[in-house]
């Protein structure tokens, strides 16, 4: 009888020892990215920051600059959550999409030619209206493939977020 309590407790004591050890490893294994997850942050990291100089562009007393102001709050929350994901899964910003001239970027001859238009409001708006709609379609994306749960759940507020400011945007 003494060998079988024996026995048990060696076991219990070994499952107990075994399923530390799985925690503490996987405590300091940092959370994995998916593909779609990875490409969701490669890409809205540089539509915000692309976007938010294109925002600071609305005049002041412009009807466009508390939509603006909104719009802005939001984007600088959303990379600070993107850059948190990074950090928290032992990665950095790729950059590989920096500079791109592709939908949803604003880029440098946009900006440019915005400073310089007699209708910077018009201008702004359009931009921001193809930015929104290309973000809700990568929220999607993310939505329907991802996996990491707090990126997943920035891909929800994304694209609800998208839905407002377009309405705040009005009809085209």
């Amino acid at each position: 009888m003494r060998a079988l309590v024996l026995a048990v407790v060696l076991v219990v004591a070994g499952c107990s020892a075994q399923a530390a050890q799985e925690t503490s490893r996987t405590a300091a294994t940092p959370p994995e990215l998916s593909a779609t997850d990875l490409a969701f942050v490669d890409l809205v990291i540089p539509q915000n920051t692309s976007t938010l100089d294109a925002l600071a562009l609305a005049k002041s007393g412009s009807p466009l600059r508390p939509v603006a102001d909104r719009v802005t709050a939001t984007y600088r929350a959303e990379l600070a959550q993107l850059r948190e994901v990074l950090a928290k899964t032992g990665r950095q910003e790729s950059g590989q999409h920096e500079g791109h001239d592709m939908p949803g970027m604003i880029t440098a001859a946009e900006l440019a030619s915005i400073e310089h238009a007699p209708d910077v409001d018009e201008q702004l708006r359009a931009l921001l209206r193809i930015q929104f709609e290309e973000a809700r379609t990568v929220a999607r994306a993310e939505l329907s493939s991802g996996r990491h749960r707090p990126v997943v759940e920035l891909g929800a507020s994304v694209d609800r977020t998208r839905a407002e400011f377009l309405a705040l945007l009005g009809t085209p």
